[in-house]
């Protein structure tokens, strides 16, 4: 294990780039160490500051561009590729850890801190790599874009959103767009014992709403009839029992096709037969929170707000529920279908904050022959060798969508092998990642850009 790359890891952590309480742009203190992360990066990657051109845009971008020796004005296969990041974190509920979140302490083979997973290890890898090669004289052919974002757990409006705009601004357009995504699962999948690499091609849409309704305020010795909690529970309660019909997209359907060549029985040809078989799969598929989030619509109640004092009646309830968008649902979609399934005017919905609709998967991604797949497979081979490699849907949401209008070919994945349990310490108590990942990181990012 490379000692300085370790320790360049390590002091990236201490780097406290989380969002304070509901700080938002321009706020002094959530801005100063996003500021003092892209410092950081300039000092202690000197030769790759000197390889390739920076560009800040913000505190909650920087824009890298490290020439190539090819004309790629012309071709796809020497069009630039652009490489995504962020170095911004969630919060931590310091109480509820073991260690110091931003303490970056070593232990038992494993590196603790916020970020450690989401995703400081992708950005200091894809920066030691670059820092390596360039060191070594090594020259792209083809330009490579790296784009490092510091809000990107804000939706990326203030970041990725304008550096997008930017960049199209500039006619740019990329061979192929890689991003952070899902890992290499293991034991994650009910019935397959092997790992297996998931390569996002597709991306759930994200749309928050809030669900209020008002009232008169007043002391709670005196309550209404029918108050504004039971009103909005009763929405609440209708849109939980009518979730958003099963559907099969391409990418998804094409994951389940390749799963069934790990499996045997019943169960294979149920995934390699999904369509067809209907409402029969879905049933099936239906039983696991992880698969039927494949298939639908997601809806989550996320938050709950009334009255501050336990004496008074609210002037409002409020509740916020967060859905991730299958295709074909758009955010315009599916705010009309929540107000028709709570069929109340009481209720008032709204948008709250971003919503983005789904990125539905490039041309040939489905089938593995887009640009990128082989360059994103070849890499993960040096590093993994003989783990399957399956197209999936993203989950949850990247800072790639805001990049869509530039490539048709978009990736999202962590080169990282994860099971279950050191999965849900994303965004959650002790995140961590072992040494083992962490040099796996730096051997992907090394193989791949070698490559470009």
């Amino acid at each position: 294990m490379n000692q300085d790359f370790t320790e360049h890891f390590r002091a990236a952590l201490r780097i406290k780039t989380d969002w304070p309480g509901n700080a938002e742009a321009g706020d002094s203190a959530a801005e100063k160490p996003l500021v003092d992360f892209q410092n950081f990066l300039a000092e202690t990657f000197p030769s790759f500051h000197t390889c390739a051109e920076r560009t800040v845009f913000s505190p909650y971008s920087a824009a890298y561009r490290w020439p190539g020796a090819a004309d790629n004005t012309g071709a796809v296969d020497t069009a630039p590729a652009l490489l995504l990041g962020h170095y911004d974190v969630v919060p931590a509920e310091t109480a509820k850890w073991s260690f110091d979140p931003f303490g970056a302490e070593l232990k038992d083979g494993y590196i603790y801190g916020r970020g450690a997973l989401d995703m400081k290890n992708i950005v200091i890898s894809l920066m030691e790599s670059a820092e390596a090669l360039c060191r070594n004289g090594f020259k792209p052919q083809r330009d490579i874009w790296i784009v490092l974002g510091g809000d990107e757990e804000k939706t990326g409006i203030w970041g990725a959103k304008e550096t997008a705009k930017w960049l199209e601004e500039k006619g740019l357009r990329f061979s192929f767009i890689l991003d952070e995504g899902t890992p290499i699962a293991k034991d994650q999948i009910k019935g397959i014992n092997k790992p297996l690499a998931l390569i996002g091609i597709e991306e759930k849409g994200f749309l928050s709403l809030s669900l209020s309704v008002d009232q008169k305020p007043g002391h709670a010795s005196q309550p209404p009839d029918e108050q504004a909690a039971a009103i909005l529970a009763r929405a609440l309660l209708r849109v939980s029992r009518r979730p958003f019909p099963w559907h099969l997209t391409p990418a998804v359907e094409a994951f389940f096709k390749q799963l069934s060549l790990q499996s045997t029985g019943a169960a294979a040809f149920a995934m390699k037969h999904a369509r067809m078989m209907g409402p029969l799969f879905y049933k099936a598929a239906g039983t696991s929170p992880a698969t039927k989030a494949l298939l639908r619509t997601t809806t989550a109640i996320t938050q709950l707000e009334g009255s501050l004092a336990d004496n008074v009646l609210p002037s409002a309830v409020k509740a916020v529920i967060n859905l991730r968008l299958l295709p074909p649902w758009t955010t315009e979609t599916a705010i009309e279908r929540i107000k028709t399934v709570i069929a109340d005017k009481r209720v008032n919905v709204s948008v709250h904050g971003l919503g983005t609709d789904p990125v539905k998967s490039g041309q040939d991604q489905e089938t593995g022959n887009s640009p990128g797949w082989k360059e994103i497979t070849t890499a993960l081979e040096k590093v993994f060798t003989g783990v399957p490699v399956l197209p999936f849907l993203m989950l949850a949401t990247t800072d790639s969508r805001h990049y869509q209008n530039m490539s048709k070919h978009i990736f999202r994945f962590s080169p990282v092998l994860l099971d279950p349990e050191e999965l849900s310490r994303i965004h959650g108590h002790d995140e961590r990642i072992s040494l083992e990942n962490l040099e796996h990181c730096l051997q992907f990012y090394t193989a791949l850009m070698e490559q470009l």
